[in-house]
């Protein structure tokens, strides 16, 4: 009898330790922690933020099985139309831009490229779609399962229950889930790539990272800052970093070619300083004043949680014991963010959402430590009192 009931304990045991080593907690508060998880992705998948790009992202993936633009704008417009809240049409219809392709079939077909570009996240879309899901339904679907895997790579990497459900319930965190975008997705994949660097798993990484450029092709600059940092910090040799950054830049190039996509000129004029109806057919390229005007649109920083990312990283920087991986990270996340806005001049939260995740990863890592030792200080104290 006894010998019965050990194997099914030594069992139980081994589940409790592998969870352990995992997240780092027990299987109740782990359990609790889940199904904290389950419900703000349900939240996030019931409440979707109201985004006009959902209309344009339902005929990208109907563009994979389709090429008529008449049939794209049909299938987007009855995916669009079908679930109009949280955003009816007539909050834009005023909009003459707006007003126009969400009236003419082949207008609406020239504005795809852009959409077509994040293939990664179209193509999930795509095989949802096919398994018989509505398109919108299954965008959605994909933003709020990010989240929630976010949330368990978070507990993966702290061990920390408390504080990081305080950590999700930030504004871009949270409305990463709530997204009808590639963003959502392509951060997640590149915050489980940074993950991998700090579990030392180079290759791991690598490959996420070429992963992230499938997502969102316009990833290259950050895979290709990141390759270089890899190989300078000797996580990775020579010709794996050469044959990651090659296979990273004819990716790009396909997608490029294979989704239609405007040039740099036409998508910063399209994109920042007036969008076009036939960008092309009759593309408009943007002048150097141009450029400077989008440039200004930077003013909005200090309205975006940049400026609190900054703050939180320089002061964990002084903070972190070498050898941190944040300590390297944090210089080239910062050196990427720059040169990305200077090539699109966004400071969009949904862009550098991965970026605000690690700040939090390094700062629930420093308040750890710095709780963990103080207990140790007092058990020492009450240790010597005794």
């Amino acid at each position: 009898m006894q010998s019965t009931l050990s194997v099914p304990t030594a069992a139980s045991d081994h589940r409790q330790s592998t969870l352990r080593r995992w997240f780092g907690c027990p299987l109740p508060v782990f359990l609790a922690y889940g199904i904290f998880c389950i419900a703000l992705a349900v939240i996030a998948f019931l409440r979707p933020l109201p985004t006009y790009d959902r209309f344009l992202y339902a005929g990208a993936v109907a563009s994979f099985r389709y090429s008529d633009p008449v049939t794209l704008y049909r299938i987007a417009r009855a995916e669009f139309d079908a679930q109009p809240s949280p955003f009816p049409f007539e909050n834009v219809s005023s909009e003459t831009y707006f007003l126009d392709i969400y009236n003419n079939p082949n207008h609406f077909a020239q504005q795809l490229g852009p959409f077509r570009f994040k293939v990664g996240y179209v193509t999930a879309g795509y095989i949802l779609w096919r398994a018989g899901l509505p398109i919108l339904i299954s965008l959605r679907l994909i933003s709020a399962s990010c989240l929630f895997i976010v949330a368990l790579a978070l507990l993966a990497w702290t061990h920390d229950a408390l504080l990081c459900p305080l950590l999700l319930l930030t504004p871009p965190v949270l409305n990463m889930g709530r997204m009808v975008t590639a963003d959502p997705l392509s951060s997640t994949v590149i915050l489980l790539a940074f993950f991998a660097i700090a579990r030392e798993r180079p290759l791991l990484a690598a490959g996420l990272l070429l992963g992230s450029a499938l997502v969102r092709a316009d990833n290259l600059v950050l895979v290709l800052i990141l390759l270089v940092w890899m190989l300078w910090s000797r996580l990775l040799r020579l010709p794996v970093a050469c044959f990651c950054a090659a296979l990273t830049i004819a990716i790009s190039a396909f997608v490029h070619w294979t989704a239609s996509m405007f040039g740099y000129r036409v998508l910063v004029q399209h994109s920042f300083i007036r969008p076009e109806i036939e960008p092309l057919t009759h593309p408009v390229l943007i002048t150097f004043a141009g450029y400077l005007h989008a440039l200004a649109g930077l003013r909005a920083i200090p309205y975006t949680f940049m400026p609190v990312w900054l703050l939180v990283s320089a002061a964990l920087w002084k903070l972190m014991p070498k050898g941190s991986i944040f300590r390297e990270c944090f210089g080239v996340v910062g050196f990427y963010i720059i040169v990305r806005l200077l090539i699109f001049p966004s400071p969009d939260d949904r862009f550098f959402v991965w970026a605000y995740l690690l700040a939090g990863v390094a700062l629930i890592q420093i308040a750890s430590l710095r709780y963990s030792g103080r207990a140790s200080d007092r058990r020492a104290d009450n240790a010597n009192a005794l």
